[in-house]
């Protein structure tokens, strides 16, 4: 029997508020979601120009509070497969980014997808919750 002591948890509800600073995007309404396994921030624009290897992205539509039109560029970044909430497979280019969530921070990878039609832009996953939270509905 293996033995892992239990790390100290933060509780946090079904939603939260999460600051991505080198993002600049401060006090985003986010959808906890324990079936994800990696966080999901939405973007109105991204493409990979393979000729430069950048990733280029604009956050957020313009109808949003959070919309800057501002082009963020990153020279490292992955593209994974992940499957979609109706089970499709889909690419989606991913960066290692800060995410400060109930006053802790920590470094994880976030993948950008067209969430337009979703209530919520940015999802947390399994690869951020796993650093010692636990999700209360009820909050």
């Amino acid at each position: 029997m293996h033995f892992c002591p239990m790390k100290a948890s933060i509780v946090i509800g079904a939603t939260a508020k999460v600051q991505l600073p080198e993002l600049a995007v401060n006090n985003l309404h986010a959808r906890v979601d324990t079936g994800a396994a990696t966080c999901a921030l939405h973007a109105s624009s991204i493409t990979i120009d393979e000729e430069r290897n950048e990733l280029r992205v604009i956050l957020f539509d313009p109808e949003s509070d959070l919309y800057t039109g501002e082009e963020l560029i990153f020279s490292e970044f992955i593209v994974r497969n992940v499957r979609n909430s109706f089970g499709r497979r889909k690419a989606r280019p991913m960066v290692e980014t800060q995410i400060e969530l109930a006053g802790a921070s920590h470094r994880v990878l976030v993948g950008f997808s067209d969430r337009t039609l979703l209530t919520y832009d940015m999802l947390i996953g399994r690869n951020l919750l796993e650093s010692g939270y636990i999700v209360d509905v009820t909050k």
